[in-house]
């Protein structure tokens, strides 16, 4: 992994104030935390980096996503870049089949844009439209862990304007928990789900994933061929007591309705959660005797060294991410399939130039990130999976429109 180092929120002085919170810790790097499997004893490694930590609070110093958007905001604002806040794009102006502009409103006030090069598209995915998301992904949404603002404005536009629309059945979907951000719940990734005396389970009581491989969200997707009903939602994290003494930060906020079940026996947590109760007694059966031997035969987690450096316990043995469930109580939460952003959008070719259907590219018009048709499918690589494409095709873009003097102009 690639991560953005600390940043001071206060390089951008009176801009300092646009960069929005995350719904998790701002304090560490990506690196100190699956380096030190910060997840699996929180407490002794936030007091081993103490001293770090306070100086970064006292600073200002962010980390992660949040000092990644500080850097790019600051190398905008250093080479003169003219950042328009509330703002928002409405429609592309074309001139010959070619765009030449783009329709803003500023300050509620409707405003044109004339350029010589491009426009860039780069406003995110859609999963925040409700029109679209029930267009493209029947079904209820639990929970969105993106910002509100990925309402497909981009995609919108670029349909309008004769692009292709490729990929638009496709997300990035991971297992969350809630967290109240502001002012409403929140999916966030939760980073825990794979320590070990926990496993999850579907609607049938049974396992049905490595719950630590990135690609999670493929499991959430199937849906039944004849019915189209996902056959593995709603899911659920299993733990017994022994989770809950160990990894105590982990345990699910009881306060949010219906996100907490405890039950003396796991025949007794079935019937809570409305799933077959022999089935999940003999699933946790299966895996506690797993855990035993140090080897999951049926879904190879703990097999990787990716599995064993990504939020395991190095202190459990024989497998630093599996546990045996079989000490009561035992408890439920509900493990929400998510969208951390869709990846459908306008078609491009090499240089970020959007397509026509026909495959003819649409002079003046570039599309980077999520609001482009995305270049590898619904799979997660890893932390960041869709920050690698949009630095990259930021770059690509940036780099040919720069290059680029529309006909139409």
């Amino acid at each position: 992994n690639v991560s953005a180092r600390p940043l001071p929120l206060n390089i951008l002085g009176g801009w300092a104030d646009l960069v929005r919170k995350p719904t998790s810790s701002i304090w560490l790097t990506y690196e100190e935390i699956i380096d030190n499997h910060f997840f699996s004893n929180p407490k002794k490694w936030a007091l081993k980096y103490a001293p770090r930590l306070f100086w970064r609070s006292l600073r200002k110093i962010r980390t992660r996503g949040n000092s990644l958007t500080i850097g790019l905001l600051k190398g905008c604002l250093d080479a003169g870049i003219e950042v328009r806040i509330k703002s928002p794009a409405r429609k592309l102006i074309l001139t010959d089949g070619s765009v030449t502009g783009i329709e803003i409103e500023r300050d509620g006030i409707p405003e044109r844009v004339i350029v010589t090069s491009g426009v860039v598209l780069a406003s995110g995915g859609f999963e925040w439209d409700p029109e679209m998301m029930a267009r493209y992904f029947p079904g209820p949404v639990e929970w969105t862990a993106s910002p509100s603002t990925n309402t497909g404005d981009g995609q919108k536009m670029a349909l309008e304007a004769g692009a292709h629309l490729d990929r638009m059945d496709q997300a990035l979907i991971m297992g969350t928990t809630p967290v109240k951000y502001e002012g409403k719940l929140q999916g966030q990734p939760a980073a825990d789900y794979f320590l070990p005396h926990s496993m999850i389970v579907n609607r049938d009581g049974r396992r049905f994933v490595n719950e630590k491989q990135m690609n999670i969200g493929l499991a959430f997707k199937e849906r039944d061929k004849e019915t189209g009903i996902p056959v593995n939602l709603p899911a659920w994290r299993i733990y017994d007591s022994q989770f809950a003494k160990k990894y105590p930060h982990a345990l699910p906020n009881k306060k949010i309705k219906n996100n907490f079940y405890q039950a003396g026996s796991l025949q007794e947590l079935g019937k809570l959660i409305g799933v077959d109760s022999e089935n999940l007694a003999d699933t946790a059966s299966r895996f506690t005797e797993f855990a035993r031997r140090g080897e999951d035969e049926d879904f190879g987690r703990g097999k990787s060294i990716w599995d064993n450096n990504r939020g395991s316990d190095p202190n459990n043995k024989p497998n630093p991410t599996l546990g045996p469930i079989d000490q009561a109580p035992f408890f439920a939460m509900p493990f929400k399939a998510s969208f951390l952003g869709t990846k459908g959008g306008p078609r491009t070719d090499e240089t970020a130039q959007v397509l026509r259907p026909d495959g003819s590219i649409i002079e003046g018009l570039y599309a980077a990130g999520n609001v482009m048709a995305n270049c590898f499918g619904s799979k997660g690589v890893g932390a960041g999976t869709t920050l690698g494409p949009c630095l990259t095709w930021g770059y690509i873009a940036g780099m040919s429109a720069a290059t680029n003097k529309i006909k139409g102009e």
